[in-house]
């Protein structure tokens, strides 16, 4: 699938299954078809909603204008080869693990920046849905910038989480649903084979479906020390226990916003969890009812307003788009995405998820675009709701940003990462200000 010819590119010493190098290479034939039903897509005329929606605000979804303006820009000015070339000059790979539990194979693909440090810390990045393993090659950009192999102080490990984009099950994907469980257990399996057991440990950071991963690793994995979540959501004791709790002004609109999301903005999950087949098929069909579907929460997601950074470009939007539609990836073909989802409706939300467990504590932040679902609103607004039960609070932020977006991590996640896990013994120094967005204020991965 090519090699990898790159400075970041030294595997780890303690390796102990060498990935095969990898590059994306969609064929020209892919390329015209792709155009070919871009071209011939029928949109529907101007009616009342799709003239007066607005995705921004979550109003009817998004405008014809947008779309028509979107496949426009899609068919003339878009180009997939230059935007290739670009994810190409990062190292990627692909490694193939069994889980133990349950016994499945994955072709797992993942990009990837190495440290040529001894104590460089191992980080892995987990993205859910919409987005992909791409929602951080802005982030691996400026790394790369900032640092050389031999300065860098961690292994940047960023997969497609199974079932997405080129992280594939070759032999049981139409067999048997993925559950989150097994789906945890390939990614500590790719982590293990790259070297980071429980003798070195590595961190997990994960939103979205990529949340429930990380919170799972860091609960059934020694190797995974630490999670970073850009989600959280309470176990129905600790739900139970907040019941009580006197709400600040802030607070309450919070779970304004939060109820509000789950009345109006939450249908797109039970639609993958309850019909997974009928969306992927819809879907699957035409490229631009993808950009439609997807375009709307990469919009209504996504800082775009005044007050904000850096609107989210089309080019991005698109890239994500175009990367699930080549690699044959949807709603339905992601059982992962179905899965997940069931457990984001109000009535199966509190069934089934874990207490957390934490060996160095964890990190909360509140900014005004976070809409994490939960029962009332009440999933992640205040120091003594998540200091409850099990969890130890050791590192709180709570203060709200008026700028962010659904994919986020936090400048301060640096710093914190290393503060923790010197705790360990494994990592002696502890960095008290570390700037590797260097930009105050701008909190966001994709920008």
């Amino acid at each position: 699938m090519g090699s990898v010819s790159h400075i970041f590119s030294t595997l780890p010493s303690g390796v102990k299954v060498p990935p095969t190098p990898f590059r994306i290479d969609v064929s020209d034939s892919d390329l015209s078809q792709l155009r070919s039903l871009i071209q011939h897509a029928v949109i529907p005329p101007e009616q009342f909603y799709n003239k007066h929606a607005n995705a921004e605000t979550g109003k009817f979804g998004i405008t014809r204008e947008w779309l028509v303006n979107a496949r426009d820009y899609w068919l003339n000015k878009y180009d997939w080869r230059v935007q290739e070339a670009f994810i190409n000059s990062f190292p990627q790979y692909k490694q193939t693990v069994v889980g133990p539990t349950s016994n499945q194979t994955f072709d797992l693909h993942f990009a990837a920046l190495f440290s040529r440090r001894e104590d460089a810390i191992p980080v892995i990045f987990m993205h859910g849905w919409p987005g992909s393993f791409l929602e951080f090659i802005p982030m691996l950009d400026i790394l790369r910038s900032r640092y050389t192999p031999e300065t860098l102080p961690y292994h940047v490990i960023v997969p497609s989480i199974p079932d997405y984009g080129f992280s594939t099950r070759p032999h049981d994907s139409s067999l048997e649903e993925l559950t989150t469980e097994f789906a945890a257990e390939a990614m500590n399996e790719l982590m293990l084979s790259l070297g980071f057991d429980e003798n070195t440990g590595y961190v997990a950071q994960g939103g979205d479906v990529g949340y429930a991963l990380a919170r799972t690793m860091a609960n059934n994995f020694p190797a995974c020390k630490t999670s970073h979540l850009n989600m959280f959501m309470f176990t129905p004791e600790q739900f139970a226990a907040c019941q009580e709790e006197p709400l600040s002004e802030r607070e309450e609109r919070l779970m304004a916003g939060t109820t509000a999301w789950i009345k109006q903005g939450s249908a797109y999950a039970y639609e993958h969890g309850t019909r997974p087949s009928t969306i992927a098929l819809t879907l699957m069909s035409n490229p631009v009812s993808m950009l439609a579907w997807m375009g709307e929460k990469f919009i209504e997601w996504s800082d775009n307003r005044p007050q904000g950074s850096e609107p989210l470009s089309l080019d991005k939007i698109l890239n994500g788009v175009s990367l699930y539609w080549f690699s044959g990836v949807s709603v339905g073909q992601c059982g992962l995405i179905a899965a997940w989802c069931r457990r984001l409706a109000p009535r199966l939300l509190y069934r089934r998820i874990r207490p957390l467990k934490s060996r160095l504590g964890m990190r909360l932040s509140r900014w005004r675009l976070a809409r994490c679902p939960g029962r009332g609103g009440r999933s992640c607004l205040g120091r003594e709701w998540c200091g409850i039960r099990n969890m130890r609070l050791v590192d709180t932020l709570l203060r709200c940003r008026s700028r962010g977006r659904f994919w986020m991590i936090w400048r301060g996640f640096w710093s914190l990462l290393r503060a923790r896990w010197g705790l360990l013994g494994v990592e002696r120094e502890v960095v008290r200000r570390v700037t590797e967005f260097g930009i105050e204020g701008r909190w966001c991965v994709m920008r």
